[in-house]
């Protein structure tokens, strides 16, 4: 595989792309089940492999001390023989055997891919499940403050409209008043124009929190929130490189340890001379 010549940054380049990046984290994460269960069926595969190989030895043992006398030295021997089992006998005892220690290490790798990998696997999973749950909620939670602030703008913008328009409405009276209501009407006018400067002000202090939450939010609050997502997949993705590799190993030091048992039978095989089953 290539080098990769690029380094993305989530944060920086998918601004407030949180929903599309915590569902293909999760994906990620998701994953990490299957894998557990290909280790789990693989377990199951080599264990049943495991168990034929070794019913299969021992049903061709019992084979063989049935007719090993009769295969060594015939049916009546005539004369007592030194052995009672040949060097083909002794030969075939050897593969055997060595079906039993290949049966063993299914049997191991089986416990292996259990106990090294597949439970490895689930905990690695329920902790990146818990971080993105973690992550999930701060968001949430982020939201909800974000929507809270547009809220309370939005009410506060409400009353200042309202307050616009009775101002609007004190200015007509004094437009429809009397002269003996004039002084009244210009009070209520003034104190309503005064209330209207308040809630003004707040409203402008509002605005000015709003933009400033609203720019932290897409600016800082999500994208440092997309970085930490990504350095939790990226760093799922090394912890599943080294699960890998250690896949690779047990199932190498298995297969030598084989080998080893093989080329052991391989040496043994040509010491059965021909003459020696004559004798």
């Amino acid at each position: 595989m290539a080098e990769v010549d690029i380094a993305p940054n989530f944060g920086a380049e998918l601004k407030d792309g949180f929903k599309p990046v915590h569902s293909w984290v999760s994906n990620g994460i998701a994953w990490l089940d299957e894998m557990q269960q290909f280790y789990r069926e693989r377990s199951a595969i080599e264990k049943e492999y495991s168990a034929k190989l070794s019913a299969l030895a021992k049903k061709y043992f019992e084979k063989k001390a049935k007719k090993s006398s009769s295969l060594s030295v015939g049916d009546t021997p005539r004369v007592t023989p030194g052995s009672l089992e040949s060097a083909s006998m002794t030969t075939w005892s050897v593969q055997l055997n060595t079906l039993e220690s290949r049966a063993a290490e299914h049997d191991r790798f089986s416990a292996q891919l259990l106990s090294n990998l597949a439970e490895p696997l689930k905990t690695l999973g329920a902790r990146y499940e818990e971080l993105r749950k973690h992550h999930a909620e701060y968001a949430a939670k982020l939201e909800k403050e974000r929507d809270s602030s547009y809220a309370e703008l939005k009410k506060t913008k409400g009353r200042y409209d309202s307050v616009c328009q009775e101002v609007e409405n004190r200015r007509k009276k004094i437009d429809s008043s009397f002269d003996h209501g004039k002084t009244k009407a210009q009070n209520a006018y003034q104190q309503q124009q005064s209330d209207m400067r308040n809630v003004k002000n707040t409203y402008l202090i509002n605005i000015n929190v709003t933009n400033k939450q609203k720019e932290r939010y897409y600016h800082e609050y999500v994208p440092d929130l997309l970085d930490s997502l990504q350095d939790l997949s990226e760093t799922r993705v090394s912890q599943l490189n080294s699960i890998w590799l250690q896949a690779a190993q047990i199932e190498t030091s298995t297969l030598a340890r084989s080998t080893d048992y093989l080329n052991h039978l391989s040496s043994e095989i040509p010491r059965n001379k021909p003459v020696l089953d004559s004798m």
